[in-house]
């Protein structure tokens, strides 16, 4: 399996999985609601040189999250993935019993992209190489791809950030 550095900070690496034309998400650590912010800057940069439809997500060495971190994940940075044209997430989740709570609260009622939660990469992997359900949100993208990626240009740098 190819895949290509693009991103690695003191929470997160990310790479470009060539063989399945995906992101994979490594996370580790002591995440905070502003290592998470920082580090999803950082990542929606990564859109920026690249589509993507799926994200394997890897919580396996994370260990300790602030309760704010879900809830901001939720409702404020992956409703926004949508936009960009990711379809699916597969969220292995850390093996922290108190983490995989947070988790499942915090993405019951996120509607896109379609969120599946794992305890392995095998079967997050599988599920994620087949995947083809649609929610009824994504079905409905009246925003071409110039508009999109404007878009996330623009919250970038209302996050701190420069695109």
């Amino acid at each position: 399996m190819e895949q290509e550095l693009l991103l690695a900070t003191s929470n997160v690496k990310a790479y470009y999985d060539h063989a399945n034309n995906w992101l994979y998400l490594d996370w580790h650590g002591e995440i905070t609601l502003n290592s998470v912010r920082s580090n999803c800057l950082q990542l929606a940069r990564c859109f920026l040189i690249r589509r993507y439809k799926r994200i394997l997500n890897d919580n396996t060495n994370v260990a300790k999250v602030t309760p704010e971190v879900a809830p901001w994940l939720a409702n404020e940075f992956l409703p926004h993935l949508r936009l960009l044209g990711i379809e699916y997430v597969a969220w292995i989740c850390s093996p922290d019993m108190h983490i995989q709570n947070d988790t499942e609260i915090a993405l019951e009622k996120l509607t896109s992209p379609v969120v599946a939660l794992f305890d392995d990469m095998a079967t997050a992997y599988e599920w994620l190489s087949i995947a083809k359900f649609q929610s009824p949100v994504m079905l409905n993208s009246p925003q071409s791809f110039t508009q999109i990626m404007t878009a996330l240009k623009e919250r970038i740098s209302s996050l701190g950030g420069t695109a």
